[in-house]
């Protein structure tokens, strides 16, 4: 799996869809792997073999749990927007782990500007927090002896 990704973010297509076959079969058809080379496939003009990965997801997932990240990875490669934001929605109401990566995965750079994926991201807790212009933040360790409720005398 990891050298199928690392091929995969150096433009070694071949070699990355091998290891990620090869991870796939050894894993019994985890939906990681199976996922990301569904993703490579389409962004690489195999969209018809990216949907046949798409469709033994779907029917993989009529017998065991496959991620609905999974699904939305490889609609990404794809560009199905509707369906991407569909698919990461259903991640979000399963608290699907992988949605973790959204905020790092080079993938979904795409997506990042998109209001919904904003939002899944806020709701996710993902998003920065933003304070109030009235809030002040002491940025050295002699400011903070300005503020008397930091518990710290002024000449700590």
């Amino acid at each position: 799996m990891m050298l199928g990704q690392a091929c995969e973010q150096l433009g070694d297509v071949d070699v990355a869809l091998d290891a990620l076959a090869t991870a796939s079969r050894l894993s019994d058809g985890n939906s990681k792997p199976v996922a990301l080379r569904g993703y490579i496939l389409a962004r690489h003009g195999q969209a018809a073999a990216a949907r046949e990965v798409l469709t033994m997801l779907e029917e993989l997932s009529r017998v065991r749990y496959v991620p609905p990240f999974a699904m939305a990875l490889v609609h990404a490669g794809l560009g199905e927007d509707t369906q991407v934001f569909d698919r990461l929605d259903a991640a979000y109401a399963v608290r699907d782990v992988h949605l973790a990566f959204l905020t790092v995965d080079t993938k979904w750079d795409h997506y990042r500007s998109a209001p919904r994926f904003r939002d899944l991201l806020a709701r996710c807790g993902f998003m920065e927090a933003r304070l109030p212009d009235s809030v002040v933040l002491a940025t050295s360790e002699s400011e903070l002896s300005h503020y008397p409720e930091t518990g710290r005398a002024a000449n700590d």
